[in-house]
């Protein structure tokens, strides 16, 4: 099986399916920060999360009190490192492909306005077949399922190790 083995859990706390501690993330920022904006997507930085909020935007953009940055998200897509891969392919998919992108990116713009962290980084169409990029493993697994529960077909996730990339493929 390779990379895609099958893991069973061993019972003990925090060593669950293999887990062998956290994995560094290039892509957080770092520690003592207290507030920031995104340059590129207007994001803000408090409290130790990211958000949109226009109305905070407005007040304190132009301002010496919080730092100008461009946020782990945008640093992504600027550096194409997706989190996760949804493969689309198979006859229905080519006879509905616009109806099936439509449905990607309005699922994908309803997640954004809960999380700066969720977006679609690209969709680039191979052939008979449309790979789209994610920032998060989250947001590959959702648009798969919204898919799935849309036009049914055949759905797989394959993770790789540790669990932070994971490719979807779904087929009809």
């Amino acid at each position: 099986m390779g990379k895609y083995q099958e893991r069973k859990w061993t019972g003990e706390k925090g060593k669950k399916f293999g887990h062998v501690g956290r994995t560094e993330d290039p892509y957080v920022v770092e520690g003592g920060q207290e507030a920031a904006i995104c340059t590129k997507c207007n994001a803000l930085y408090q409290s130790k999360r990211w958000f949109f909020d226009d109305n905070l935007h407005r007040r304190l953009a132009g301002g010496d009190k919080v730092k100008e940055v461009i946020c782990p998200t945008c640093r992504k897509i600027k550096d194409r490192y997706p989190g996760g891969i949804l493969t689309l392919s198979g006859e229905f998919f080519k006879e509905r492909s616009q109806e099936i992108i439509t449905l990607l990116e309005n699922e994908a713009a309803r997640v954004g306005k809960r999380s700066v962290a969720d977006r679609i980084m690209r969709m680039v169409p191979e052939g008979d077949k449309l790979v789209v990029e994610t920032t998060t493993e989250k947001l590959a697994q959702h648009l798969g399922r919204a898919i799935y529960r849309a036009y049914k077909g055949e759905l797989d996730f394959r993770w790789a190790e540790m669990n932070k990339f994971v490719r979807v493929y779904w087929s009809r």
